[in-house]
């Protein structure tokens, strides 16, 4: 190792911000998390907590809870090694034991696979959401391959994508960063308030928030609203719902991390630091050692005050849904199901007053609109992270900016296609959820923690590494998400009941 490498320190100073942590401080290093809240926000929260609610009242509160922990968990040692490195995760795992590349692609390959399925189940909600607002009607003659009503919510689902993907191409990051922390403010107010004036059964609400356990479907679901969705349905494939709409899944975090680029924290976006030049930097012999520990950890302060406030908030908001759906929708045996998934949950805000309608559907719009907005901004990098992992050079600025440009049509044509696709081959939207869920859900997210423990030992010397707390964390959250996740396999593929 050269004497430059011995003399100067691997990490740039930390700004004051960050050494002196204040309210200021704090509010300057959310950025990306907030995008991913954004994102999540709108089908996760809005839709499968409150119908978590509706369905099961308070039990399976718990899943929001410990897999919003987990997953924040997952994604703070992620970004935490891209700030300590400088190497994006996706390219250390290459070398895990076994055969070249099987990990990475072992989480890119569905993540990629099932970018259309989001584009176009999120859009077709917010298609059916605005073909009942109109007054259009509801009953009529088939239009060729598709019934009545599947036709007209397909044509204002092309319309909500088409907007969406003008969004993209015409906003910068920083506005899609302010947009999205309006949409979470405005949501997190009005919900807080309802559940506030409504109130809750404080026992049952701890018992579900805290005790793991899996319920029985109601009675109601028997009925000819509800039947044919439920068919030969467990609550376990519920609960991989569940656990993959709060925070999202392993396809948001490849491009949440990615776009730690642009914030260059630590070496974040500057360079990457190999383990010899990690270890010599912390050797007892190089004068520059304890200055290097300190400011690599001192940046470390920067993902970890990114990551934990931004899930906060997704699992605030996304217990505050299912909190009232419990209150609202249980009681009165309605939930949110087949392609009326965001009606229902209207009558969170009118019980208070009627007129407050107007505030649920300016948040419903405002939400998933920026769902799909910045959904197109984290899947270019998840897609561009995905393919320079396996590269054998870095794709230069002109590949970079076709590959991003096909994923974008990847995304909004295939969605499209999916959207067009009559519902006896495509499935309806919450199929389609299930099975995203299922194949990229809580078993990838399991996984990915374990990756990152074996990540950490071999790229980072000790006194860089996870301390024993976080380490456990870690540890822990692998092995609920991995268990949760291949029992939901087992249901979905017909090995259990």
């Amino acid at each position: 190792m050269s004497d430059t490498l011995k003399s100067e320190p691997v990490y740039t100073e930390p700004p004051p911000a960050l050494r002196r942590l204040s309210a200021r401080a704090i509010a300057r290093y959310v950025g990306p998390g907030v995008i991913i809240a954004s994102v999540t926000i709108g089908s996760g929260e809005l839709v499968l907590a409150s119908r978590s609610g509706a369905l099961f009242g308070y039990a399976l509160l718990w899943c929001f809870l410990y897999g919003g922990i987990f997953k924040c968990v997952q994604v703070y040692t992620a970004t935490r090694h891209f700030t300590l490195t400088g190497e994006h995760p996706m390219v250390g795992w290459c070398g895990l034991p076994g055969p070249k590349f099987w990990f990475p692609l072992l989480i890119a390959v569905p993540a990629i696979g099932l970018m259309p399925v989001a584009f176009s189940a999120i859009p077709e909600m917010l298609g059916g959401f605005i073909h009942r607002l109109s007054g259009a009607a509801m009953q009529g003659p088939p239009v060729g391959s598709w019934e009545f009503v599947e036709f007209r919510i397909n044509a204002w689902t092309t319309l909500v994508l088409c907007t969406c993907l003008t969004l993209a191409l015409l906003s910068s990051e920083s506005l899609l960063e302010r947009v999205s922390m309006v949409v979470l403010g405005v949501i997190v107010v009005c919900v807080a308030c309802s559940v506030c004036v409504l109130g809750a059964d404080w026992i049952d609400l701890l018992a579900g928030l805290f005790v793991p356990s899996v319920p029985e479907f109601p009675d109601f679901i028997q009925g000819a609203k509800y039947a044919e969705e439920f068919r030969d349905r467990s609550p376990w494939l519920e609960v991989s719902l569940y656990l993959s709409a709060v925070g999202g899944g392993a396809y948001d975090y490849i491009g949440y991390i990615g776009m730690l680029r642009t914030r260059r924290w630590g070496l974040a976006g500057r360079r990457i630091a190999t383990r010899a030049e990690l270890d010599q930097a912390v050797a007892s012999g190089n004068p520059q050692r304890l200055v290097n520990i300190e400011r690599g950890l001192q940046w470390t302060r920067a993902p970890f005050l990114d990551t934990v406030i931004s899930f906060f908030f997704v699992i605030l908001v996304t217990l505050l849904f299912g909190i009232l759906g419990a209150i609202v929708l249980h009681p009165e045996s309605v939930l949110p199901a087949n392609n009326d998934l965001l009606n229902e949950q209207e009558a969170f805000l009118t019980v208070l007053h009627p007129q407050l309608r107007w505030v649920y559907r300016t948040g419903v719009f405002l939400a998933l609109i920026g769902t799909l907005y910045g959904a197109f901004e984290v899947y270019q990098r998840t897609f561009t992270e995905s393919v320079a992992a396996i590269m054998p050079r870095p794709p230069s600025a002109t590949q970079d900016r076709w590959l991003r440009r096909a994923v974008v049509a990847y995304c909004f044509f295939g969605g499209l296609l999916m959207t067009w696709l009559p519902k006896s081959m495509a499935g309806s939207i919450v199929d389609r959820m299930t099975f995203g869920s299922v194949v990229s859900g809580a078993a990838s997210c399991g996984l990915w923690c374990f990756a990152m423990l074996w990540l950490d030992r071999v790229r980072l010397p000790p006194e860089l590494r996870m301390r024993r707390g976080l380490r456990t964390l870690t540890w822990l959250a692998g092995t609920a998400m991995t268990l949760l996740g291949i029992q939901t396999m087992l249901v979905y593929f017909g090995f259990t009941v």
